[in-house]
C-alpha cells in the first residue's frame, strides 16, 4: 500500500474507475472493511477521512476481462469528513460518522436563517443503502458506463443522550454500535466517561421492509465506551475489549446479557503494564484476541441453559517477549505453551492450513493450534464433535482429569464420562451424580464395586458429615435403585472395616423404609456380621433417621 500519488492515480484509473482518483498522496494503507455479504469492500483512509466502496464482483470481472464486466464501474460509493464507517446487518447497508456543520441560533437551538446563526461542527452518525445494478439493465444493454451499485440514503440517525452526548465511533454488526463521548461543563468531549448504545430496526419496521434511519431505536442497556467490538457469524455473541480486558455478551432482543469478562492481554515482562487489545475476532464460535506482541484464544463456556454459567478459558497462543513461568515442568499442568515468535502489532485472520493466521507490521505469521486442548476446544466451537473425539482419545491418561474439566466448562460432560477411561475415580463418581448419569455409575458398583468400596471408604469422614459411601448410596436410593444400593451394603459387609459396618446399617435401615420385609432381613444380616466381629457386644453406635 506504500505507493506514490503518480502510481496510485494510474492504478485506480486502469483497474477501477476515473470517478474515485483521489487527489492526495497515499500516506497510509486504507482500512479494508468487507460488507457481510461480500459483495462490497469499504476503503477507509481514517488520516485524510475519506472513503471508497467498491462492488468486489465487478472489480473481479474487469480484473479477468469478462465482457459481462463491460460498462460497469466497480466504484459504488465514496465521501469525505468521515470520522467512521460501519457496516450494518447482512443486508449491504452501511453508516458513516460524518463531521458537519450546523446553524445554532442564540440560544442554542437549530435554525434555518443563516443572519441569525453560529455555525458548529458536530459529528452525525448517516444511513445509506447500497442497491446492485441488474445485469440486465437497460442503461448497460445500451451501452452506458454505470456505477455497479447505487448509493440510497435512508436518513441521519438520531442518538440517545441529547446534545451533551456526542458520537465517536461506529461498531457495524447485526446492530449498529455508535461509541458516544460526554460533553463535560468545559464543553469537552470525554471519552473516559463516555458509552456505548445498540440500535436496531424496530420489529414492525423489519416486517414491512422500512429501512429508514427513523425506525432506529436503542436495544438493551449501555455499555461503557469500547476500545473494540466483534461479532460472531451468527449475531449472537458480542465481544468488546476494554483495555487488556474483553467482555462477552448474549444477544438475544430485548435482552443483551453479559456472559463473562476477562484479562487476555497481561504485560510483556514483569512489572510492565497491561497491554491493550488492538484485534478482535470470532472464528467458528471460538474468540481470538490479540495484543501488542501476543495472540490469545478465549474458549466460551455452555451456552446451551440459560441458567448455567458460562466459564471462559483463555490461553496465550503465541508471544514475541515473554517466556511461559507454568505449564513447562507440572505433570498435572496440561495448559499449552506460548510459541515465542517475532510479532509486531498481530491482527487476526482467519484460519489456515490447520493454523492462525495474523498479519503483522512484517508480514503474514502462520501460527501454530498443534496442542490437544486448543484442538479439542476449535473442533467442539465448530460442532465437529467426532474430529474432536479422536483428539480426545490421544490425551495421555495423565492428564485426562485436567480434560474433564475442560470439557465440563465447554458443556460437554457426556464426553467426559464416555472418553475419557483414564479419569480418577473420584472425579468419575463426582461426574456421574453431577450430571446424574444413574447408569455408569450402577454399572461401577455392579462391576467394581468391591474395589470402589476399598479406596473410597474414608472419604467425606474427617469433615462429619455423610462419607461417600453413604452420599452414593443415597444417590441411587434418590433414583430408586434399591437393588444397586443392596449389592453396596453386601460389598460394605464383605469389607469388614466398622466404619463401612455403620455405613451399611446405614443404608439398610433406609432401604427398609422403601422395602419393610428386604430391608429388614438386610438389616439383620448386617447385625450378624457385626456381632461376628465383636462378640463382645462392643457394637458401634450408628445414629439412624426415621
Amino acid at each position: 500500500y506504500q505507493l506514490e500519488k503518480a502510481s496510485y492515480t494510474t492504478t485506480r484509473e486502469t483497474r477501477t474507475s476515473k470517478l474515485i482518483v483521489s487527489p492526495l498522496p497515499l500516506t497510509s494503507p486504507p482500512r479494508l472493511i468487507p460488507s457481510p455479504s461480500g459483495r462490497y469492500l469499504c476503503l477507509l483512509w481514517e488520516g485524510n477521512q475519506t472513503y471508497d466502496i467498491l462492488h468486489a464482483g465487478s472489480l473481479l470481472v474487469r480484473e479477468t476481462g469478462d465482457i459481462r464486466g463491460q460498462g460497469v464501474s466497480p466504484s459504488c460509493d465514496s465521501g469525505d469528513n468521515v470520522l467512521s464507517f460501519a457496516w450494518i446487518g447482512d443486508d449491504d447497508q452501511f453508516a458513516v460518522l460524518r463531521q458537519v456543520e450546523i446553524d445554532y441560533g442564540q440560544d442554542g437551538e437549530v435554525v434555518t436563517d443563516p443572519d441569525t446563526t453560529d455555525k458548529k461542527s458536530r459529528p452525525r452518525v448517516e444511513l445509506f443503502k447500497l442497491a446492485e445494478v441488474e445485469v440486465g439493465a437497460p442503461e448497460l444493454a445500451g451501452g452506458a458506463g454505470v456505477a455497479a451499485a447505487t448509493t440510497v440514503s435512508v436518513g441521519s440517525l438520531t442518538v440517545r443522550g441529547g446534545d451533551r452526548v456526542v458520537p465517536q465511533v461506529l461498531f457495524g454488526g447485526p446492530a449498529l454500535c455508535i461509541g458516544c463521548s460526554i460533553t463535560s461543563a468545559n464543553s469537552l468531549p470525554d471519552t473516559d466517561e463516555g458509552m456505548a448504545y445498540f440500535y436496531s430496526r424496530k420489529s414492525g419496521a423489519i416486517m414491512e421492509n422500512d429501512e429508514r434511519a427513523s425506525n432506529y431505536m436503542t436495544v438493551g442497556t449501555s455499555i461503557p465506551y469500547p476500545d473494540l467490538l466483534a461479532w460472531d457469524d451468527d449475531g449472537l455473541l458480542c465481544a468488546v475489549a476494554y483495555g487488556s480486558r474483553v467482555a462477552i455478551y448474549l444477544s438475544d432482543p430485548p435482552k443483551f446479557t453479559l456472559l463473562g469478562s476477562v484479562n487476555v492481554v497481561g504485560g510483556s515482562r514483569l512489572g510492565e503494564a497491561e497491554q491493550p487489545i488492538i484485534s478482535l475476532k470470532f472464528i467458528h464460535g471460538v474468540l481470538y484476541c490479540s495484543g501488542p506482541s501476543s495472540v490469545h484464544v478465549v474458549f466460551l463456556g455452555n451456552l446451551a441453559e440459560e441458567d448455567t454459567v458460562c466459564e471462559l478459558d483463555t490461553y496465550t497462543i503465541a508471544s514475541s517477549r515473554s517466556v511461559p513461568l507454568q505449564g513447562t515442568d507440572s505433570p498435572d499442568d496440561f495448559t499449552p505453551t506460548p510459541v515465542i515468535t517475532s510479532l509486531s502489532h498481530p491482527h487476526i485472520l482467519n484460519y489456515h492450513s490447520g493454523g492462525l493466521l495474523v498479519s503483522t507490521d512484517v508480514g503474514l505469521r502462520l501460527l501454530p493450534l498443534s496442542h490437544p486442548l486448543i484442538r479439542i476446544g476449535t473442533l467442539l466451537a465448530a460442532n465437529l464433535t467426532e474430529k474432536a473425539r479422536k483428539w480426545i482419545f490421544d490425551t495421555p491418561k495423565a492428564y485426562h482429569d485436567f480434560l474433564a474439566h475442560f470439557l465440563i466448562r465447554r458443556g460437554r460432560a457426556d464426553l467426559a464420562i464416555r472418553d475419557l477411561n483414564g479419569l480418577s475415580l473420584e472425579t468419575y463418581i463426582d461426574l456421574c451424580i453431577r450430571y446424574e448419569r444413574t447408569s455408569e455409575l450402577e454399572n461401577l458398583i455392579n462391576t467394581h464395586g468391591g474395589q470402589v468400596v476399598k479406596e473410597i471408604s474414608s472419604w467425606g469422614r474427617e469433615e462429619g458429615g455423610y462419607s461417600a459411601i453413604s452420599a452414593i448410596g443415597l444417590y441411587m436410593l434418590g433414583k430408586d435403585k434399591i437393588d444397586c444400593v443392596t449389592r453396596l451394603v453386601g460389598q460394605l459387609m464383605s469389607c469388614g472395616t466398622d466404619e463401612g459396618l455403620v455405613d451399611a446399617i446405614k443404608l439398610a435401615s433406609l432401604i427398609g423404609a422403601l422395602d419393610q420385609s428386604g430391608g429388614g432381613a438386610l438389616l439383620q444380616n448386617v447385625i450378624d456380621v457385626v456381632h461376628q466381629k465383636h462378640p463382645d457386644n462392643q457394637v458401634p453406635l450408628v445414629s439412624i433417621v426415621k
